[in-house]
């Protein structure tokens, strides 16, 4: 038998197809999957941009920090201090 029966309230009944249950499941299961692997690939994204404004702090603390060496001046200095011009 693939239908269930009921009864609501009073002498109305309802008919619930089986079938009908089956593919609901399987249309929630779907739409399950979809965004979980949406989800997943969201929080991948957010792991990379958290990464990326670590990143950017970091060279941000280290211009206001002046532990940046300037590579063309500190080029030139040891340049001038071995007498190569």
């Amino acid at each position: 038998m693939s239908d269930l029966f009921g009864h609501n309230s009073g002498d109305k009944k309802f008919i619930i197809n089986i079938s009908d249950l089956y593919d609901e499941k399987e249309r929630k299961q779907k739409e399950l999957q979809f965004y979980t692997e949406e989800l997943d690939k969201l929080m991948l994204r957010l792991g990379m941009l958290q990464h990326e404004i670590g990143v950017t702090e970091t060279i941000i603390n280290m211009i206001e920090g002046e532990y940046l060496v300037d590579l063309k001046e500190a080029i030139k200095k040891r340049q001038i201090i071995k007498g190569i011009k």
